[in-house]
């Protein structure tokens, strides 16, 4: 519980230029990984966690750094296959982000396999028929909907 806290307590912070020189290195990055990794064990902390850097990977800097971290191309897969829709949620517009910088960003993105999965996942559920053999919520139709509509645009922008 008090991981969790303290994660979204620099999540907060997200934005201040103090908290994005510290996210501008790669080994403060590190841990927000670790901790965005680990949605099985605390899925609380997770949440903020992918929360918070895909808050802050506007900053080229930040985007730069989290590409390099060793465990980031396993976290993008990770999260954006786990079916927990808040994280694929949380993942995919960092995703979107990241293909937006360009360049070595891009190049990490497409090395995750991120585009192939985004095109599996829109073919399966394009036109929402499929959403209903779910037993979603109103708010978690929502997510998927948004799910969805991220990873349509992570496939036009990765043509």
């Amino acid at each position: 519980m008090v991981r969790r806290a303290a994660t979204e307590a620099l999540v907060n912070m997200v934005g201040h230029p103090d908290m994005m020189e510290y996210l501008h290195k790669e080994d403060n990055l590190k841990i927000w990984v670790v901790f965005a990794s680990a949605y099985e064990e605390n899925y609380a902390c997770a949440r903020a966690a992918i929360g918070g850097l895909a808050m802050a990977i506007y900053d080229p800097q930040v985007a730069s750094a989290l590409i390099k971290v060793p465990n980031f191309r396993d976290m993008l897969r990770t999260l954006m296959e786990c079916g927990q829709l808040e994280l694929m949620h949380r993942v995919l517009a960092l995703t979107t982000s990241l293909i937006e910088h360009g360049g070595q960003c891009k190049e990490a993105v497409t090395a995750t396999g991120a585009g192939a999965f985004c095109e599996a996942y829109v073919a399966s559920y394009h036109d929402g028929t499929k959403m209903k053999e779910f037993n979603w919520s109103p708010t978690e139709q929502s997510t998927f909907a948004a799910t969805l509509s991220l990873a349509k645009e992570v496939v036009t922008l990765l043509k």
